[in-house]
């Protein structure tokens, strides 16, 4: 065994350990009984990395970080890929036959294993708790697996779920496409409070609405992942009434029942997830008018508003201290800005750089993009430092096309990228 893999394993153990313990003795009862809880994976546990949908990291990634493998997903990307504690990269694909939801191996991109989940699920990412099992949905019903694929409970349903998101231990939060709201004993699957349907009706067949998921259109009551405030117990939705014209941000309150909080009506609607800020007080949500909107995070006031030219992918990196990087349109300028409190200002502009896809940032005050250059237009991966723009490092991503549809960081700082066109890159430390 090298040194960098005995280094990685110590991390590994180490970090299995802590969380192991930390669950033990934070869910321990009065009556001596132990109760381990669920709680996300160390890492990038869901979509948007944690479950505010900020796509921030505390990871570290090592200086002499480096391309380690690649690996055929056999079908398009189209959600963004998650991690478990351990590094291993989970991926949802849209393949005409085999495995569709598969777990490879952060040691060589093998498959730890993989199932064929119903057609439409692809848009979902996976969300992987702190003993690497994940929980999907499929149309129809919503899954709890072993680290091992195995199912260990399940939930039928109306509509298709979204990409879930854990509340607090031992709950998961699934949303629906066709309005229902529920939160699950991650253990057993039972409900932890009567589900919340936030649509009066809704269709027989449970991928019904699915097209118009993709375009945040009305047949879709829930299109993108919730964000969720923990401390505040609430979560915001990007949620289209039925029968209305306009999609509009909602905020429920969770604290021993589902409620509606507020509601903010944005020009023209809402496009792609919210994202709440790491001290609960802020919303962020794009309008269908190219504007970046900070919203209360108590009332859903507007506090300001931001020109973006493109709402674009409908998706942003936010900082804990407001730095702010949205993910243009393709081939758009990297753009990076700082929330004021009232205002918000822009910190660097990046007009030579050709995004393809959604930043990550780091907590060593720089994000990780990747951008298209060349006359092939070819992707590559870059460290840019949030404060200046300057580029740090490049890494090649051999053979790439198009966009990538995400960028994760494990608890050590590799990093796992995907393409829409279907390949995982992976990057690890070379020693």
């Amino acid at each position: 065994m090298t040194q960098a893999a005995r280094r990685r394993m110590r991390a590994f153990l180490r970090a299995a350990f802590l969380g192991t313990l930390t669950a033990l003795v934070v869910t321990s009862c009065s009556d001596g009984h132990l109760d381990v809880r669920s709680v996300p994976a160390a890492g990038w546990s869901s979509y948007g990395g944690n479950s505010a949908n900020s796509n921030f990291t505390w990871a570290q990634p090592p200086a002499d970080l480096a391309p380690s493998w690649t690996r055929d997903a056999g079908g398009t990307v189209t959600s963004p890929i998650v991690m478990n504690g351990g590094g291993d990269v989970v991926v949802s694909a849209r393949t005409a036959r085999g495995c569709n939801f598969t777990v490879l191996d952060y040691r060589a991109g093998r498959k730890n294993f993989c199932k064929r989940l119903a057609d439409g699920f692809w848009g979902n990412a996976a969300v992987v708790d702190q003993f690497s099992q994940p929980y999907i949905g499929e149309p129809g019903r919503f899954l709890a697996l072993t680290g091992g694929g195995s199912i260990r409970w399940r939930h039928d349903g109306p509509g298709t779920p979204t990409s879930a998101k854990f509340v607090a231990p031992g709950q998961v939060l699934v949303t629906t496409t066709q309005g229902g709201v529920s939160i699950f004993n991650s253990q057993t699957g039972d409900l932890m409070m009567p589900e919340l349907k936030l649509w009066p009706t809704t269709a027989e067949a449970p991928a019904a609405g699915l097209a118009d998921c993709v375009t945040g259109g009305p047949a879709c009551a829930i299109s993108a992942p919730p964000a969720v405030d923990w401390g505040h117990k609430r979560i915001v939705l990007n949620y289209f009434p039925q029968g209305a014209k306009t999609s509009q941000v909602k905020a429920l309150g969770y604290n021993g029942e589902l409620s509606q909080e507020w509601t903010a009506d944005l020009p023209l609607g809402v496009v792609g997830p919210p994202v709440v800020s790491n001290d609960g007080k802020t919303v962020y949500a794009f309008a269908r008018d190219n504007k970046l909107y900070a919203l209360d995070a108590a009332t859903g006031k507007t506090r300001w508003s931001h020109d973006v030219g493109d709402a674009g992918f409908a998706t942003m990196s936010v900082s804990p201290d407001g730095v702010i990087i949205p993910a243009g349109k393709l081939g758009a300028p990297l753009t990076i800005l700082k929330d004021e409190g009232d205002a918000v200002t822009e910190v660097a502009r990046r007009d030579d750089l050709q995004t393809a896809g959604l930043s990550t940032q780091t907590t060593t005050g720089t994000a990780w993009a990747v951008v298209r250059t060349g006359a092939d237009q070819h992707l590559e991966l870059i460290e840019v430092d949030t404060k200046t723009g300057a580029t740090k490092r490049t890494l090649p991503m051999p053979e790439s096309k198009g966009f990538a549809t995400g960028i994760a960081v494990s608890p050590n700082g590799q990093i796992a990228v995907a393409t829409y066109a279907g390949t995982v890159y992976y990057f690890d430390a070379k020693s």
